[in-house]
């Protein structure tokens, strides 16, 4: 499950660096938001803190579950957050595509349905353990 993981961390990077930018006030706001602002405002860039660590946790477990990064939570709690993050990304992948804005359902779908596929086959390869 190393290739998996190793790809759909790569490609959930693109999301979390967005996430990271948004928050600082990048003037990216096409690719977030159904291209409501091109700027998030200052009072709405709070909301991007709490899923940009959801992020990173999901990362962690992604990497964790695929065998890459050394296993510091218990591996049953590995397995459950792997399928727990992967059905996340299912319904963040249909918001994206669902988008009105078209820099966010090309550019972002893309690496939104290649993650949320790497994330339910690192899951599913939990189960062979």
């Amino acid at each position: 499950m190393i290739i998996p993981a190793i790809v759909g961390a790569v490609t959930f990077l693109p999301a979390i660096a967005l996430n990271i930018a948004l928050a600082c006030g990048a003037p990216l706001g096409a690719y977030a938001m159904n291209a409501r602002y091109k700027v998030i405002p200052q009072e709405v860039r709070k909301a991007f803190i709490v899923p940009t660590a959801m992020q990173f946790v999901a990362l962690f477990v992604l990497l964790s579950a695929g065998g890459i990064l050394p296993e510091i939570i218990p591996f049953l709690v590995t397995r459950i957050l792997s399928f727990f993050f992967a059905l996340y990304l299912t319904f963040y992948t249909a918001t994206v595509l669902f988008s009105t804005a078209h820099k966010e359902r090309t550019v972002m779908g893309s690496f939104a349905v290649v993650t949320s596929i790497c994330f339910w086959i690192t899951a599913f390869g939990t189960l062979n353990y």
